[in-house]
């Protein structure tokens, strides 16, 4: 019984890591939509304009 326990702590604290890095990625995606759309295509690639658009950021 004490191993999943173990394992369930392990993994919360993965999940949390990575609701944290969510969080901060965020905050950086906020403040990249409020440029001009000419600026971030300038700057960013392909790949990256693509997953922008994944979550919401249409330039």
């Amino acid at each position: 019984m004490n191993k999943w326990v173990n394992g369930a702590k392990k993994r919360k604290a993965v999940l949390d890591g990575q609701k944290v890095k969510s969080d901060d990625l965020d905050v950086i995606v906020t403040a990249m939509a409020q440029l001009p759309p000419g600026q971030l295509k300038k700057v960013l690639s392909e790949d990256v304009l693509a997953v922008l658009e994944k979550y919401g950021v249409v330039l």
